[in-house]
């Protein structure tokens, strides 16, 4: 399998080419892909190459979307003002991942700005309108805890809903939680269990452990083969889930 410095060289033959591909063409035909623009922010990003980052606020500076996400990204770190402002840009150009990552900025109170639950809330559901799983599961979140606005436990369970159906396994277990304990939708047990097994077969480690310790009484060698398999994911995927 290929390691991340090799992948990475990779990436700088592909740029180096494409650069020198540029250099002999006038001007650019078409607008570069989104696995382009995406390989650069690779680059930009985890090899820091300023060369990289150039060519993103080149395309960044002629309007493209993913690539004012990417070099947002990019300088995270290194230019936190630069980065807030370019992902602004891309969220209010549509791009739905800078729209997710912008709401985040301002739920955590990122890159130097205040703690904004109404704008990351705007900008969650701006994610969510395009199929953002965890924006969806996010607003829940919100309208679980009266974050942003009124608490509101059955939007909040609408909210669940759709990111379970979008596959988020968190929110699936959520679900199930809201259903086993009538929070904001009717009491529905067989529904709570559906839900907590389709979170368990997603790999959410805590959904695992919950089906483990509901066969304990009647299936103790499953139980203890789920048990393991919730700590193997939580060492796997400890950061996988909001």
């Amino acid at each position: 399998m290929p390691t991340c410095p090799s992948i990475l060289r990779q990436l700088s033959i592909a740029l180096a080419l494409c650069l020198a591909a540029s250099a002999c063409t006038p001007q650019l035909q078409s607008a570069p892909s989104t696995a382009e623009i995406e390989s650069l922010g690779m680059l930009a990003l985890h090899a820091q190459q300023a060369q990289a980052r150039a060519t993103l606020r080149h395309w960044a500076d002629q309007g493209l979307p993913v690539a004012q996400r990417e070099l947002g990204l990019a300088l995270f770190e290194k230019d936190p003002r630069s980065a807030c402002n370019w992902l602004t840009q891309a969220a209010g150009n549509g791009d739905q991942a800078a729209q997710f990552a912008l709401a985040e900025v301002f739920y955590k109170a990122r890159l130097g700005v205040t703690k904004n639950l109404t704008l990351a809330q705007r900008w969650y559901a701006a994610a969510a309108a395009q199929g953002n799983d965890k924006a969806n599961f996010m607003l829940a979140r919100m309208a679980k805890y009266g974050e942003g606005g009124p608490l509101d436990l059955p939007l909040s369970v609408h909210y669940l809903q759709l990111a379970s159906d979008q596959g988020n396994a968190q929110a699936m277990f959520l679900l199930a939680n809201a259903y086993a304990a009538g929070a904001g939708v009717a009491t529905d047990p067989l529904r709570a269990h559906a839900w907590l097994e389709r979170s368990a077969a997603g790999d959410y480690a805590v959904a695992i452990h919950a089906l483990a310790l509901e066969l304990e009484g009647t299936d103790q060698q499953q139980a203890k083969h789920l048990i393991k398999e919730a700590r193997d994911e939580r060492l796997m995927h400890w950061n996988q889930y909001q």
